[in-house]
């Protein structure tokens, strides 16, 4: 079983949505960076429910070769959202804003964090999926932004040490209908996470998605406590 520490973190990265182009960019100036991130939140005010199938590939000084996991994700903008991971090691990921749930089935294990109670955890957890929302960017990341023939590229480097010590460099993919398709996160001590997401599409999502009772006979643990 993946450690607490090494299955939530990961979590968080694959939350980032970003779409792909191809590497011929120009960079944006400052008001045109600020107006993608404008019509990006209009978007996602008028839409804020998406759904996809992502491949995500992750490589690490600690492992021989990279692992590669198959999943889907739904989310609701700003902080609701459900991941399936369904290979190699399965796992449910649910949050409904107030608390986040991870189930091993495997196991029968379930994690529960309340959220809204640990300052860093939940800072980290809102950095880390600002890229869902795009409310928050300029407060935990410098922001470099690209056109590209494809759509957008949005190059995010951490703010603060804090952050840092979780990522060095995120790299944010948009197509020009702004769905998601890649992400690209470089992590501390060259580690590297790559996702592709595919049929991605915005629709209204069952709020049910984004509940979640525990099997009666699970073992329940809250890392964090109470």
């Amino acid at each position: 079983m993946p450690s607490r520490r090494s299955a939530l973190f990961f979590l968080c990265m694959s939350l980032l949505s970003l779409v792909c182009g191809p590497a011929r960019a120009q960079e944006l100036n400052p008001a045109d960076r600020a107006a993608l991130l404008q019509q990006l939140r209009e978007v996602h005010a008028k839409q804020p429910d998406f759904e996809a199938t992502f491949t995500e590939e992750r490589t690490s000084h600690l492992l021989n070769k990279p692992v590669t996991s198959e999943g889907s994700v739904d989310f609701s903008v700003p902080d609701k959202f459900r991941r399936e991971v369904r290979t190699p090691s399965p796992s449910t990921t649910i949050s409904d804003g107030h608390t986040m749930w991870i189930y091993y089935p495997a196991f029968n294990e379930v994690e529960i964090y309340t959220l809204g109670q640990r300052s860093f955890f939940d800072e980290s957890l809102a950095a880390l999926t600002a890229g869902l929302n795009f409310e928050h960017l300029d407060e935990y990341y410098n922001l470099r932004a690209y056109r590209e023939a494809g759509g957008y590229r949005l190059e995010l480097t951490p703010k603060k040490p804090s952050l840092r010590r979780v990522v060095e460099q995120l790299t944010l993919f948009l197509s020009n209908d702004f769905l998601p398709a890649r992400t690209e996160i470089t992590l501390p001590k060259g580690d590297h996470l790559s996702t592709v997401y595919h049929d991605a599409r915005r629709r209204e999502l069952t709020p049910s998605l984004f509940e979640f009772t525990p099997p009666p006979d699970a073992h329940i643990t809250r890392p964090l406590g109470k």
